[in-house]
């Protein structure tokens, strides 16, 4: 007997006017070996695309194409070289037959689990493609109805199918099957299919599988499954996630009454429970001393404030437990269908935030959910919520923390702006309580405190991350002063926080916000941006104090802020396009513009100082305008500025005491 290279190379050799009895001898020794033996996969392969590529009589193809099934599943490969087969050959009438054969030979793959489902998936839309064809509609109309998956029913689906029907109301057979397919559409999304749409059983519309064909998948099959270590189990409807009508769910927070039943109520000496007591102080302090029988329902103690705090100074067993019930709840309630109210989660969300906010640290397993919740968040529901959960976070997931942060641009980008200021707030909020939290010494929830080396990551994560948003929502939005103005305060709340709690600076400000206020004409907003240029001044004088080491993002941070304060006071010195090339804004300005402004702005520098800027006429004008002596108007001019902008008056005394005097 030929083995599968000789076999192979028969096949390859074949030509017009072949032996036909050596031809079936071969297919019968080939047919006979995968039976058997089973056909390794490289040899499979390869000998999938000479059948699909050679040109002999159908009915000889055909029996040839029966014998061509693996041992193992069919691979992503070889699904992708038949879709692009089928794609070249489709359309063409001499070729219906063999390309309705291999759709029934992906089918009997598919009915048998011998082919790969997510490369199956990619096909989707070929195989859509050939609904348009009435002789490849009866093949290809069973793949097409257990691949199709919610998302894939669309309005637009649903008119071409409905169109195809009309044109093939004379045709009984073909007509059932797009009604089928409708029928499927229907029960997946009502509201895009008529209701006049009939429900027709769907084993009329399917058509009958090559009987050999399909008997040698199932044959691979049961092999597979006598080796296979993987055990299949049953898995039971969770009641907890039914919609009735008639029955109560349990509540979300189930009230502290919900005693626990088990060995515990035949211990012989009695514990107190939290019911014996009538005020929160004398709760805690016996409960600090003393063990004491907890609710069967751990989250009930999220109630109230003394059950807050009881659960913060709970023992790691319970709070692994209450990690263990919040995970399944969370997924229950927000990423499976649930019986609970809009009220209820509501309610529940704002009892998580508070118990974060009152421990002070963020809960693995809530920002767990957030990371699987939010890129399919509808950007409304819960929308207050989900920016005070997000305000503590766990540092330890920082691969969470990527994908909360990511989706959270993204949501930024196309909010409104009173939404964008809550956004960036949140995130803000989050930057500064991570910074806190770093100081800490107790780190709840976690099997081991998070290194200083951990928390500096995120640190720069998060605040890069909110960097790069700010300066492309700045980017869409320049000219609003909200957006530039909410900006300035977030870069000044961080840049606080890490001067008080002597963190190195997690990410600079963009060059776009630190330029758009020397450009805008709000005098609030300069003066927060002399502020922000002290407060990274005192944080680099306190790092240098700290370590004589520099790493590369330091001196380049450094760099940077150096180069922007020197814009900044050439501003004030009236040499703002003379000494450009010291700076960083106004660098990247072309020779022949700056020669444009020189010709067209008599005194250029002068008139574009900080002393002319549009947004401090309303507070210098009156006072300095009849004054003609240079010296006396500075003197005026920073008289002003001293009463009424205190970061902008204590950077002059601090950078530029001349002007002072």
């Amino acid at each position: 007997m030929a083995d599968v290279d000789e076999i192979i190379d028969y096949i390859k050799s074949l030509k017009k006017g072949f032996d036909k009895e050596l031809f079936q001898s071969k297919i019968d020794e080939l047919g006979y070996l995968v039976e058997t033996v089973g056909l390794d996969y490289g040899d499979f392969h390869t000998l999938f695309k000479v059948w699909l590529n050679l040109s002999i009589p159908i009915p000889k193809w055909v029996n040839l194409g029966v014998c061509i099934v693996p041992q193992e599943k069919v691979k992503q490969k070889t699904v992708a070289y038949s879709l692009q087969w089928i794609f070249a050959n489709y359309d063409s009438s001499s070729n219906a037959s063999r390309t309705g054969f291999l759709l029934d030979w992906l089918t009997a793959a598919m009915d048998t689990d011998s082919i790969d489902r997510n490369a199956l998936d990619v096909g989707y839309e070929v195989f859509y493609t050939l609904l348009t064809y009435e002789a490849l509609t009866p093949y290809v109309m069973k793949l097409l109805y257990t691949l199709t998956k919610p998302t894939d029913v669309t309005r637009k689906r649903v008119l071409e199918l409905l169109d195809l029907a009309k044109k093939r109301e004379g045709k009984k057979n073909m007509f059932r099957q797009i009604q089928v397919l409708l029928g499927l559409f229907k029960s997946y999304k009502p509201q895009c299919v008529p209701e006049a749409v009939p429900s027709i059983s769907i084993h009329t519309a399917f058509r009958n599988i090559n009987e050999k064909l399909l008997a040698q998948f199932k044959n691979s099959q049961g092999k597979r499954n006598i080796v296979s270590k993987e055990t299949a189990h049953l898995f039971w409807t969770n009641p907890f996630n039914s919609i009735s009508i008639g029955k109560k769910a349990d509540p979300l927070i189930p009230n502290l009454e919900f005693s626990n039943i088990g060995p515990q109520q035949y211990d012989n000496s009695k514990k107190k429970s939290y019911l014996d007591f009538s005020d929160s102080v004398s709760l805690l302090q016996y409960s600090s001393h003393q063990a004491m029988r907890r609710p069967a329902r751990l989250r009930a103690l999220l109630c109230n404030p003394a059950g807050l705090t009881l659960l913060v100074i709970a023992s790691d067993t319970e709070h692994a437990f209450l990690s263990y019930d919040l995970h399944h709840l969370l997924n229950n309630c927000f990423l499976e269908q649930s019986p609970y109210s809009y009220v209820e989660k509501q309610d529940f969300l704002n009892r998580l935030a508070t118990y974060q906010s009152t421990l002070l640290q963020g809960l693995p397993v809530v920002t767990l959910f957030l990371a699987q919740y939010l890129p399919f968040w509808n950007e409304k529901d819960f929308f207050a919520e989900i920016l005070k959960l997000l305000e503590w976070v766990n540092v330890q997931g920082s691969n969470h923390l990527e994908v909360i942060l990511d989706t959270m641009a993204k949501v930024y980008h196309r909010a409104n702006p009173l939404e964008q200021r809550a956004i960036l707030n949140t995130l803000t909020t989050m930057y500064t309580n991570i910074i806190y939290a770093s100081t800490r010494k107790r780190q709840y929830f976690l099997s081991m405190r998070p290194s200083e080396a951990a928390f500096a990551n995120v640190l720069s994560l998060v605040a890069s991350r909110i960097s790069d948003m700010s300066n492309k929502g700045l980017q869409v939005s320049p000219e609003s002063m909200c957006m530039m103005y909410s900006v300035m305060r977030a870069e000044a709340k961080r840049a606080r926080c890490e001067a008080r709690e002597g963190r190195a600076v997690g990410a600079v400000p963009r060059p776009l916000t630190l330029a758009l206020p020397l450009l805008s004409g709000s005098a609030a907003a300069l003066d927060t941006l002399a502020g922000l240029l002290l407060l990274y001044r005192n944080i680099f004088t306190a790092a240098k104090r700290r370590t004589k080491s520099k790493d590369q993002q330091y001196l380049r941070q450094k760099q940077i802020l150096k180069c922007f304060s020197l814009d900044f006071v050439s501003c004030f010195y009236e040499k703002i396009l003379s000494e450009r090339k010291e700076g960083i804004v106004f660098s990247k300005l072309h020779p022949q513009i700056v020669g444009k402004l020189i010709d067209l702005i008599p005194d250029a520098d002068s008139k574009l100082s900080i002393r002319n800027h549009l947004a401090f006429a309303p507070y210098t004008y009156v006072k300095v305008q009849q004054i003609d002596r240079r010296d006396d108007d500075n003197k005026l001019w920073f008289k002003a500025i001293d009463e009424e902008f205190e970061s902008l008056s204590h950077f002059i005394k601090q950078l530029m005491p001349e002007l002072t005097l």
